[in-house]
């Protein structure tokens, strides 16, 4: 398998999530509302718009700078955690000044990823080859980015089949659909656009789960996804009807 697929890998326990293939577009087009500030955890002091002196981080604040930072430099690694007022930050203890900048270098939280005096939402890490580990205060806002992406990868493959065609309208994915995807992908949930296959006007996505969810990690550094999955079943999209169905093999 090449790399057009979307990987996600789910821990509601510390609702967290783990993707490759979702790009930092599909993470402004899917929330309902974007922060109005963030910690720049990577010191981007070129983004920033404001300076905390007591916690010593560079700042972003306003909904419009936010999503322009994020859309611009797709490629570029960002990371940030969100925060309520500068109140908040001025508050932070040594330790958990500690505690954010041991998030930015590892990547991973210390503790808990939600802070009782920053109030935060989200936290957003970007890496190297489109990795994302992104944690929700409401695990379902994860829902309606993983549906934008979905689309945006279907839309991506359609045009590229039928270049003098009208580009193809695609519906929402039912939440109770979404849910079903997120809550299989806990075990590492592959959604494969490589291997699309359509059979009268019905797209067929090959649904893929690891063999060994604990190999992640390693399975998508080394490119050997092919030899470390298993088919589980297809994301069908019927262009007749506008529907999205799940299939899972028996």
């Amino acid at each position: 398998m090449s790399g057009n697929f979307i990987f996600i890998d789910t821990n509601p326990i510390s609702n967290m999530i783990l993707s490759v293939g979702l790009t930092s577009a599909d993470y402004v087009n899917g929330l309902n509302k974007l922060p109005e500030n963030i910690i720049l955890l990577n010191n981007d002091e070129e983004s920033a718009n404001g300076y905390n002196s007591h916690s010593k981080f560079n700042l972003l604040s306003g909904e419009g700078d936010i999503r322009r930072y994020l859309l611009k430099n797709p490629n570029a690694s960002k990371k940030f955690i969100d925060y309520f007022n500068e109140d908040s930050l001025n508050n932070l203890t040594p330790y958990e000044i500690a505690e954010l900048l041991y998030l930015a270098h590892m990547g991973t939280p210390m503790g808990r990823p939600f802070s009782s005096k920053l109030l935060n939402r989200y936290i957003y890490l970007s890496f190297p080859n489109e990795m994302n580990r992104t944690y929700y205060r409401r695990f379902s806002d994860f829902n309606h980015i993983l549906d934008v992406g979905v689309k945006r990868k279907l839309r991506e493959v359609h045009n590229a089949l039928r270049v003098f065609l009208r580009p193809l309208v695609i519906k929402d994915i039912e939440n109770s659909d979404l849910l079903d995807l997120v809550t299989r992908a806990n075990d590492g949930l592959f959604i494969s656009f490589e291997d699309i296959k359509e059979r009268s006007r019905i797209y067929h996505i090959p649904l893929i789960i690891l063999d060994n969810p604990d190999m992640a990690s390693i399975v998508l550094k080394t490119d050997t996804v092919t030899e470390s999955t298993k088919k589980v079943g297809d994301l069908q999209y019927n262009m007749r009807t506008s529907t999205w169905n799940i299939e899972w093999t028996k």
